[in-house]
């Protein structure tokens, strides 16, 4: 009972998909159709064997206007041009094998003609705007235009009856049925005569043609899509007909379409005539004919370098020619001297070989597999030349061409070429590489001018190759201090005025030359690979020992600055001075205390206890890289959240502790720091708040209360949270001194608080509890020591 009852809900369902589908249209609105919505639309019309010519009669049934239904073309025909461009064409360049594996994921050639009815963006609508065609028979629901014109004026627009008859007024019913359009003129042209006398004499004249055409009613069957009957219109052909049936399927034949008309084929149509040559045929389809399509017989694959690879139907007697034809001829890379291919015997598979030569002559049989190879990439007579030549490249080899020949074709040697001998990388008949030499000069003269073969390459070695780069370097106080190219002849004068010149600096009363020694001899019997030399020369480089000092390559010139010569450094000074801005250095020991009374002092304003100075160090410096170091030891006990917090702190690595307060009563004292170039000495005024920041409620500025302790500013701003490490609390002062937290007898001290002090309370380490395998690991461990101390403890009773 329960699997009659699942079977009619599945016919239920089955007709409600059915009564379902294409029923979007009625309602639709092209404008707002999204394309991915087009490519379902295109679906469900594939499914129900729905054409791009129907649209306009399924939009009439469902209440869609002609204009909507235009617009519905138009979308459907860009999208499939859009899906066939992006589609990314593969070519098969795989030569069919005997042995190849059938169930091998690599798709297949396809069927050559296929694509063209898969195309939306091809319609293969008949032309109804064209001239009336003399032989088209009339029928029922045609439309005969007679328009009558001279001494009389007449226009009428009849349609042919069920009964094939037209009634003119005046002139009375004429039967056109089964008459051509050309039979019809004359018999309504001498029935009209007896009506319109001006017909007989000239005076009055009537033209009579075909209005709308009727609509005919065809059937197509056999091996094609969507076999069934079709209405299209009395002018259409056998290719709109196979259009509106998805075309061929799979074992349908492109070369064998029979029209049969009153039980009779009365026409066989070849659609290779118009896939291959562009050939159409005009046989027009009548009321009630048959397009029937035959299952192929005679197939062959074609695949390689052709323009068009893919499986192609053969006629008997038709050749590997013909075959060549169809699929476009050659590409501009196949091997054109033969064709291999695969043929079927009664019991296994055989290969052919086909010389060009016989193509035309070679009958093609079901199932072949043919495969047009590549070039190779060789050539038969290709030599090649580089080196120093003026036209080094590739030379085509004639019959007893020789080196000479072939130095001379490029141009020939050049001024820096070794002349006295080159190579010729050759190989030989097995396929391995040779050297052989030659003298050039000798090949030019005509002596030992080697015969050429193919892929030949000579190789003409550069002087300038087969030797060191050669150069002279100079440092030290010259504007443009950097490495030279080195040229016979080349003077101390000569370096210095090619890295332009002097710095103001430089002492040119003592330049230092290094030369590497490179006497055999003296090495051997000396230690010193190199010596030095001394040269005087005025900065105006005036002709002296420099000018004559000649320079050997790879020296190191070397420019001294003048013992003493500095250039003027620079420190600032602001805040609450009275003169607040950039000095420049008196001398290598002026101290903060010196700066200050060449400012006149400090302001009745000055802070003196949160004045500090800035240092900008070289990160080549070791305190440069000692702060560093500080920096990452701070970082691996910190959590990241706490570096978060206090990277401002960080940044006070720069910043020196200074005792204003003890500078100035002790002026040179040990406080008193001698200052370097960049210094910012920063006085600032009064302070008169505290900041909180960290891990409490809520950071806040404070006013500052004198002798208040630590505490009461954690309490004005919301106390310590949750996560605080209220241990490690730490004040940074405005001279950026630090003071942490202390403890004593189990107490914390925490540090004293001062005008402009910041309150940094740290967070605590997130405390990460042991794994389930941490703890097994620590167990085993625990119980593995237990029983070794037992053992021992036994061992020892």
């Amino acid at each position: 009972m329960k699997r009659i009852l699942l079977f009619f809900t599945g016919l239920l369902m089955i007709q409600i998909i059915q009564a379902q589908s294409l029923s979007s249209l009625q309602n639709i609105n092209v404008d707002n159709l999204s394309d991915s919505q087009i490519g379902e639309l295109m679906q469900q019309m594939q499914l129900e064997g729905v054409s791009v010519n129907q649209i306009d009669k399924l939009a009439a049934a469902k209440g869609v206007s002609q204009t909507e239904a235009d617009k519905l073309k138009k979308r459907i025909v860009q999208y499939s041009g859009q899906q066939t461009v992006s589609k990314p064409v593969v070519k098969n360049e795989t030569t069919p094998d005997a042995t190849s594996d059938i169930n091998s994921p690599q798709k297949g050639p396809e069927v050559f003609g296929t694509v063209i009815f898969k195309n939306a963006a091809m319609s293969f609508e008949p032309n109804l705007r064209l001239a009336t065609p003399q032989d088209y028979v009339l029928g029922p629901d045609d439309e005969v235009l007679i328009d009558i014109y001279g001494l009389s004026e007449a226009s009428y627009k009849l349609s042919v009856s069920p009964e094939g008859t037209i009634r003119i007024p005046l002139v009375g019913v004429i039967n056109v049925s089964g008459l051509t359009i050309a039979e019809a003129r004359r018999v309504i042209k001498n029935r009209m005569t007896a009506t319109y006398k001006g017909l007989a004499t000239g005076n009055t004249s009537v033209s009579i043609n075909l209005g709308n055409i009727r609509s005919i009613t065809i059937h197509v069957i056999g091996e094609v899509v969507h076999p069934g009957s079709f209405t299209i219109p009395s002018l259409a052909t056998v290719f709109n007909a196979l259009y509106q049936s998805g075309g061929p399927k799979e074992n349908g034949s492109f070369r064998d379409v029979q029209v049969i008309r009153n039980n009779q084929v009365v026409k066989t149509i070849d659609l290779y005539d118009f896939l291959a040559y562009g050939k159409q045929h005009d046989f027009r389809l009548q009321d009630q004919d048959v397009v029937k399509v035959l299952p192929y017989k005679n197939r062959v694959t074609l695949m390689g370098e052709v323009k068009t690879p893919a499986i192609f139907e053969m006629k008997n007697g038709e050749t590997l020619q013909d075959l060549i034809v169809f699929a476009g001829g050659f590409t501009e890379k196949a091997y054109r001297e033969s064709i291999t291919g695969y043929r079927n015997t009664l019991k296994e598979r055989s290969v052919v070989s086909v010389e060009n030569a016989n193509f035309k002559n070679f009958k093609t049989e079901p199932g072949d597999e043919y495969s047009v190879g590549k070039l190779l990439d060789r050539f038969v007579n290709r030599v090649q030349i580089d080196g120093a030549i003026y036209r080094p490249g590739v030379y085509a080899l004639k019959e007893g061409m020789k080196v000479k020949d072939l130095i001379l074709s490029a141009d020939g040697l050049k001024e820096d070429a070794f002349a006295n001998s080159a190579v010729i990388y050759r190989i030989d008949s097995v396929g391995l590489s040779q050297v052989l030499s030659f003298n050039p000069t000798e090949a030019l003269n005509g002596k030992n001018n080697i015969v050429l073969q193919r892929e030949d390459k000579v190789h003409i070695n550069s002087i300038l190759e087969m030797k060191e780069s050669d150069f002279v370097y100079i440092s030290g106080e010259v504007l443009n201090p950097s490495r030279y190219p080195f040229g016979e002849g080349m003077t101390l004068k000569d370096l210095i005025l090619i890295a332009n010149g002097f710095k103001n600096n430089a002492n040119v009363g003592e330049i230092e030359v290094y030369r590497q020694i490179t006497d055999i001899k003296t090495l051997n019997e000396n230690v010193n690979k190199a010596e030095s030399f001394r040269i005087k020369m005025s900065s105006n480089l005036d002709n002296g020992e420099a000018a004559t000092f000649k320079l050997k390559r790879e020296d190191r010139v070397v420019v001294r600055p003048i013992f003493g010569a500095e250039n003027m450094k620079e420190v600032t000074l602001e805040g609450e001075v009275v003169a607040p801005g950039n000095y420049v250095l008196l001398s290598k020991k002026q101290r903060i205390s010196d700066l200050l009374n060449q400012a006149g002092g400090l302001t009745a304003y000055a802070y003196s206890e949160g004045a500090f100075l800035t240092r900008k160090y070289n990160k080549g410096s070791v305190l440069q890289k000692t702060l560093e170091q500080v920096k990452e030891d701070v970082s691996l006990k910190i959590q990241q959240d706490s570096i978060s917090t206090e990277q401002s702190d960080l940044k006070t690595t720069n910043v020196i502790d200074i005792r204003l307060e003890k500078i100035l009563k002790h002026p040179g004292s040990k406080y008193d720091i001698q200052l370097e170039e960049g210094d910012i000495l920063t006085i600032p005024k009064q302070l008169e708040t505290v900041s909180i920041s960290g891990q409490v409620l809520r950071s806040a500025t404070i006013r500052y209360q004198s002798g208040r302790p630590l505490g009461y500013y954690i309490s004005n701003a919301g106390g310590f949270s949750a996560r605080a490490l209220a241990g490690k609390t730490y004040v940074v002062y405005p001279n950026g001194s630090v003071d942490a937290t202390s403890h004593f007898l189990g107490f914390r001290v925490y540090p004293k608080i001062k005008p402009g002090a910041s309150i940094i309370v740290p967070l605590k380490p997130e405390r990460k509890g042991m794994s389930t395998a941490e703890t097994i690991g620590i167990s085993s461990s625990i119980i593995s020591m237990t029983a070794l101390i037992m053992t021992l403890i036994k061992s020892f009773k």
